[in-house]
């Protein structure tokens, strides 16, 4: 890792954990002590400000951070920023105080440079989606020592309730964070398992961030492992061919469900041809039902007969 990108993971690193001794930064960041001072000294000339303790429970700590005092933004910057931190706040999101203190300090900042400038209303804003039915202090405490756990490798020891399983304890291996329909999850090898998993925060039921590491996985990327699925779950991948009517046809040409997909159009007999390559079973089935009469799978066979089996078992419930 470069001298940039480790700077910054020792400041993030101070960040989330506090209190850390130069020795463990050392073997988090695999460097000897003496680097670590560098980078401490490169932080400080950015005016971020580590200061130190001695003794058992002494270590490197973050004095302030007063390196927003050179922030410039530019109006859409700050209006981005904005958008952003009123959408977190509808969707109830686990980090939204923390977003908002941090655009509250943006703000003093933004205004000083822009002569005391007024806020931007967004009343005339909004964000339609379902909330998480969380404790959003629990789910904020789990997403930071997570996410702290994913930086420093630390393994991970849950006990967390399967859908399929129920409730088991589990060591895992945390890679990234996920968000998904307002809900948080993480991806992380799963050494009961042993392959790479979901595991959603919220079924998190006991967790402890251990001592022992896990090696780095750098057959692991974040874009790759998402790449096809149309939501968060993962499976054999499946080519799809779907037929599509008016009005749910312009519905579907307006968004990207995944990168590969292609759209044909058929104009004067008010359809489209949507393919891509999508997995995720379950999901793409859930899809496909929620557009009711407007779809029709054409390919492939199986997923025919999965689509006609469900639609069977929702009519005997009726």
């Amino acid at each position: 890792m470069g001298s940039i990108a480790n700077t910054i993971k020792l400041y993030l690193i101070l960040q989330s954990k506090g209190k850390v001794k130069i020795k463990e930064l050392a073997e988090e960041l695999e460097v000897d002590e003496r680097t670590i001072r560098r980078y401490k000294d490169e932080l400080e000339q950015a005016n971020i400000y580590i200061d130190s303790e001695p003794g058992r429970y002494g270590g490197y700590y973050l004095y302030n951070d007063n390196y927003l005092m050179g922030l410039t933004l530019s109006q859409e910057e700050y209006l981005a920023l904005m958008m952003i931190n009123e959408e977190l706040s509808r969707s109830n999101h686990v980090v939204s105080r923390d977003y908002n203190s941090a655009i509250e300090k943006i703000s003093v900042v933004y205004n000083v440079h822009h002569h005391n400038a007024t806020g931007t209303n967004f009343s005339n804003y909004t964000v339609k989606k379902s909330k998480s039915n969380v404790n959003i202090s629990e789910e904020r405490k789990k997403l930071i020592d997570i996410h702290a756990a994913a930086l420093t490798r630390n393994k991970v020891k849950i006990k967390y309730y399967s859908l399929s399983s129920g409730l088991s304890e589990r060591i895992v291996h945390p890679y990234a964070t996920i968000q998904y329909k307002g809900d948080l999850y993480f991806a992380g090898y799963c050494e009961k398992r042993q392959e790479i998993r979901d595991f959603k925060l919220c079924r998190i039921r006991e967790y402890t961030v251990l001592d022992s590491k896990f090696p780095k996985n750098d057959n692991f990327n974040l874009e790759e492992y998402m790449k096809n699925c149309i939501g968060i779950i993962k499976g054999e991948k499946i080519d799809l061919k779907i037929q599509i009517f008016f009005p749910m046809a312009q519905i579907v040409k307006e968004k990207i469900f995944v990168d590969n997909q292609k759209i044909t159009e058929y104009k004067d007999e008010g359809y489209i041809i949507y393919e891509a390559t999508m997995e995720g079973l379950e999901e793409i089935k859930s899809w496909i039902l929620s557009m009711g009469s407007y779809a029709k799978v054409l390919e492939p066979k199986f997923l025919q007969d999965e689509i006609k089996d469900e639609i069977k078992k929702i009519i005997n419930i009726y």
